[in-house]
């Protein structure tokens, strides 16, 4: 007691001395308070109430299915006040709180004191939620990495209470796991208010309309002994074996858990041999038994860049990200791992191989090797291209020479000198599309590939190193060789087989320099997509990866476009109605005008999609647009191995492209937005694949229309201490640049940030977290930002597709699941995907409403029927897309077509529509529409049954005279004289021997000119 007093008096003191220092005694505000957190009351919370006992724990209650020993209340080592929880466990043993009423959907946080001396495993405090009978409904589970002994650290937890729950107990937990000998104190709890926002727009039942992108591409491919083997590219990949005459299928077998393969080869077992970029899998297909085998993961990586055969029986294949290389024995069924065959580096990407040596070629910096087969030892050969940053893809030997290619350039250095003989650089003229022939069987001195910007056919001399066309001219298809072999036609002779990219099939024949081109059979696959974006038209424009385009119009809900081309499109823009696509590899840019039919010949001068600018300057990517002053503007990241993104400005009036280089230092553009003569971007620090970043933070930058300058500067927003992406930017219905932002807060923890800013002085204005903890994904791909006409903000932040409202900014995550691409059309559904199809989240009906002019007409007349299905965020749908239902109670008294109401005969009917859209069905409101005849539109009723056969002359004579008489006196006041002609009508009617459903027909219509007569 007497230590206690003196404590209690030092602490006194301590604070008179402290207090007295200040102006004036201010309630001390906690940072949590400040962020919106309120404190709850956690009943002996600081363990402070003097226990009855020495095993008494005032407050709290030890769990029944544990020890009730380990816990106690001490004064020996305490955070604030005088006491503290003691904890010396030797098993399992927990202790509860008294129960918190919460609120469900509120956010909370527990934070607590812990004091460690000794421990194993990991300690723990639970949240568990009760609903209003008392019963646990689930749990919030926390155990602490404890970084240091004897020394006070904060534990938190954060959870949102689940609905249903009214009550919380905090739960000290020791597992069996773990025995520790500490202390805890000041055990808090806060609450804040739900960020979940109440979404007041309803969705459909999602809908999938199916593969977006469509193709029919490979990678990997061989060509057999009178077989193509070939993978498609696709959600999965597809391995396919044809006959090379026919084309005809004669193997094929979907490969989960791949979705392109590179790496494709025959074995010395005439067997075909390959593997995918993912699992690392490598499969065999048995040509005589048709049958295909998985051989197991190989040693070194999952992605297989590429497969070489040897002569005795072995398969070498070359990886990354480690750049190694395994071997494969077919005899003993054995796998074996090679090593990195250069060190720092992450590509081993291409092979070559001879009898005796194995060639290896590295990236993303290019360093050739080579490995004796027999010793395994291993030399590096020295290239005009060794250190730079690229990547090898292939390598041959032919004669004495070494060819190297790199992308589509190409070295060739004589095998016992080194001396370089030729260089094919992928900017020359006549440069070739990747890859090369064998020696050609009629001269051993002349090889063939194809020419990249022509598609075709050349040669190579390997005596003068010097390069010709075919003459005459051997035009091959648009897409580049995969495989090149000479293979025996059916008379024997010897020619030249090219299997190309896009499933085509070549057979050169080097006697008579005739080609002919064949179709192998394939079927067209969803690959997965990789862009989507919807224009002003409110179509849908899609590309896939590794190739396709497609287009959905939003207003019949069809797919009005599927093509093969162009390749990889990252990114899509809009300017002056045209679609600018944005795909991989140099960045190049086409440009699509959707008012004209689709042709593509490879993108030249008046096709359509059309390349108009390939932006080089090492960009490789162009992931994001946008458009402002008749201007495009296009953010790209750089190329394999190298940093510095682009800004690349398109001007439409000049129609001038500028490429600004380096815009922010060594890193990449994700996020473009016009506003008022500025675009404002956003950067991610990657660079291309193969280089880690070397800049801290992304930045952002402002970009003067007018002057061509710009100013870099940092984003400063709470929760974000270490930015890493920030993209895609928007500029809101608020005037403002919105964003979003990924990195490291603080802590070191994963954020995603959502933020507004000032454009007039960069101020951030608001901003909320979402999704604390989740990776980014992709590196590259934008988080996307897209609005609807109600105001709301969806997001793909996190990778999820969310909904917030951007003045109070809360939110609520719409589907389960990844969502990597998104889009808003104009009604307000939203279209997404993660995969290879395209999901609709469809706005649900309201009402549909039928109104006319007048709800009556005469006969013979019409009337527009205005028809309008209103959504439940107030948006009226586009009826192109809908299946209208038209109800007539008496089509006999009118009809409707093409949205009109036309009246046939006298009466009244009703009308009104169902109108399904979406999935869902609507009914409208009932229209009562009367239909009045008079003697001049019963004539003109009659002749027209005349003129059509269903009342002969004679009689329609005599009708139309009783009618023009009835009307005569009618018109004089005669009612008497007016109905007695009516009679006469009626009686000619009656004695004809026209059709009965005429006859009751007309007598409908008299009687309802009498009946007006009458009135």
């Amino acid at each position: 007691m007497k230590n206690k007093l003196k404590r209690y008096y030092n602490c006194l003191l301590a604070a008179i001395l402290v207090l007295s220092t200040l102006p004036f005694f201010q309630k001390p505000i906690s940072v949590a308070a400040a962020d919106g957190w309120k404190e709850l009351k956690v009943e002996n919370g600081g363990f402070e109430a003097e226990p009855p006992s020495e095993t008494a724990l005032p407050s709290w209650i030890y769990w029944s299915g544990g020890f009730k020993t380990g816990m106690t209340i001490s004064d020996k080592i305490v955070s604030s006040g005088n006491q503290s929880l003691a904890v010396d466990n030797n098993g399992v043993v927990g202790l509860f709180s008294q129960e918190i009423d919460i609120t469900p959907g509120n956010q909370y946080k527990l934070s607590a004191q812990l004091y460690v001396e000794e421990l194993t495993g990991k300690p723990g405090i639970w949240l568990r939620w009760y609903n209003d009978e008392g019963k646990n409904i689930s749990d919030t589970p926390k155990y602490f990495d404890v970084p240091a002994f004897n020394k006070w650290q904060t534990v938190e937890i954060q959870a949102t209470a689940p609905a249903g729950a009214t009550g919380l107990k905090v739960f000290i937990y020791q597992p069996s796991t773990s025995n520790m000998k500490g202390y805890y104190d000041d055990v808090k709890l806060f609450e804040k208010e739900s960020n979940i926002l109440d979404f007041p727009i309803k969705y459909g039942k999602t809908i999938n309309h199916g593969p977006a992108a469509l193709a029919a591409k490979s990678q990997g491919v061989a060509i057999g002994d009178g077989e193509l083997y070939y993978a498609t590219n696709g959600s999965p990949a597809t391995f396919y074996a044809t006959d090379a005459v026919t084309g005809k299928k004669i193997f094929s077998q979907d490969l989960p858990g791949s979705d392109v393969v590179w790496a494709m080869v025959i074995g010395a077992d005439g067997n075909v041999y390959f593997a995918g970029t993912y699992n690392g899998i490598l499969y065999r297909y048995v040509v005589e038994e048709k049958r295909l085998e998985q051989l197991g993961k190989n040693p070194s990586d999952n992605w297989v860049w590429q497969l070489e055969a040897s002569v005795d029986g072995k398969i070498y294949g070359a990886t990354y990200p480690n750049a190694k290389v395994f071997e494969y024995d077919i005899e003993s069924a054995q796998f074996s791992d090679l090593g990195t065959f250069y060190e720092g580096q992450q590509y081993a990407r291409g092979l070559g191989i001879t009898e005796e040596s194995l060639y290896v070629g590295t990236g993303t910096t290019a360093y050739l090797m080579k490995m004796d087969l027999a010793t395994r030892k291993r030399t590096e050969i020295h290239l005009p291209i060794t250190g730079v940053s690229t990547q090898i893809s292939n390598i041959w030997e032919y004669g004495n020479n070494i060819f190297v290619a790199y992308g589509t350039s190409m070295v060739t250095i004589d095998k016992t000198t080194g001396e370089e003989k030729n260089t094919m650089n992928w900017q020359d003229e006549h440069t070739f599309d990747g890859l090369i022939s064998s020696p050609s069987p009629y001269d051993e001195n002349i090889i063939y590939y194809i020419n990249k910007n022509t598609q075709q056919l050349w040669t190579y001399d390997m005596t003068t190193h010097k390069q010709a066309k075919v003459e005459p001219t051997v035009q091959l298809p648009a897409t580049p060789a995969k495989a090149m072999d000479w293979v025996k036609d059916d008379s024997g002779k010897d020619v030249l087989a090219i299997l190309h990219h896009q499933i085509e099939y070549s057979l050169f024949d080097p006697a008579t320099n005739t080609v002919k081109i064949s179709y192998p059979e394939v079927d067209m696959q969803g690959l997965l997509m990789q862009s989507l974006e919807i224009g002003e038209d409110q179509k849908i424009y899609m590309g896939g990866y590794q190739g396709s385009f497609g287009v959905f119009d939003t207003s019949i809900d069809e797919y009005i476009l599927h093509e093969r081309d162009p390749h990889q499109i990252e990114g899509i823009g809009f300017l002056n109605g045209d679609v600018y696509l944005g795909t991989y590899g140099g960045a190049r840019i086409f440009k699509y005008n959707p008012d004209l039919p689709f042709n593509y010949t490879g993108g030249v001068s008046g096709d359509n999609p059309e390349m108009v600018q390939d932006i080089g300057d090492d960009q490789s990517r162009p992931f994001t647009f946008t458009s402002g002053d008749n201007k495009l503007f296009v953010g790209t990241i750089s190329d394999y191995g190298r940093l510095g993104g682009a800004l690349t400005i398109y001007d439409a009036e000049t129609d001038k492209w500028n490429t600004i280089r380096n815009i922010v230092k060594n890193q990449s553009i994700i996020g473009l937005a016009y506003l008022n003569g500025k675009v404002f971007g956003g950067s991610t620090i990657s660079g291309g694949l193969g280089i880690d970043p070397t800049e801290a933070k992304a930045k952002m930058f402002e970009y003067n229309v007018e002057s061509g300058t710009h100013e870099e500067f940092d984003l400063q927003v709470e929760g974000l201490e270490k930015p890493e992406m920030i993209g895609e930017l928007s500029v809101g219905p608020d005037g403002n640049i919105w964003g979003v932002a990924w990195g490291l807060d603080k802590a070191g923890a994963y954020n995603t940030i959502i933020f507004a800013m000032n454009p007039e002085n960069r101020e951030i204005i608001k901003s909320t977290e979402l999704y604390k903890g989740v990776n980014r994904g992709s590196q590259w791909r934008p988080f996307f930002i897209r609005w609807d006409n109600q105001g709301y903000l969806y997001t793909t932040a996190g990778r999820q597709l969310t909904v917030i409202d951007p003045k109070t900014m809360k939110s609520k995550q719409l589907v389960t699941g990844t969502v990597q691409l998104m889009d808003v059309d104009n009604e307000g559904n939203i279209y997404y995907t993660a995969d290879h199809n395209l999901y609709q989240l469809p706005v649900s009906l309201e009402n549909g409403t039928l109104t006319i002019e007048s709800d009556s007409l005469l006969q013979g007349s019409e009337q527009d029927i205005h028809l309008s299905v209103t959504l439940v965020n107030g948006n009226t749908i586009d009826l192109a897309g809908a299946d209208i239902e038209w109800v007539n109670s008496n089509p006999n008294a009118a009809i409707v077509e093409a949205g009109k109401v036309i009246g046939k005969n006298a009466g009244t009917t009703e009308l009104y529509a169902k109108v399904s859209y979406n999935g869902e069905v609507v009914t409208t409101n009932k229209l009562l529409v009367t239909i009045d005849v008079t003697t001049d539109t019963l004539s003109k009723q009659i002749f027209d049954l005349e003129d059509t056969g269903g009342i002969p002359h004679s009689l329609a004579k005599q009708l139309t005279n009783s009618l023009k008489q009835a009307e005569h006196h009618n018109q004089k006041g005669d009612s008497k004289q007016a109905l007695k002609h009516l009679e006469d009508f009626r009686k000619h009617l009656d004695t004809s021997n026209i059709d009965q459903t005429i006859k009751n027909t007309l007598h409908n219509n008299v009687n309802s000119i009498e009946e007006a007569f009458s009135n």
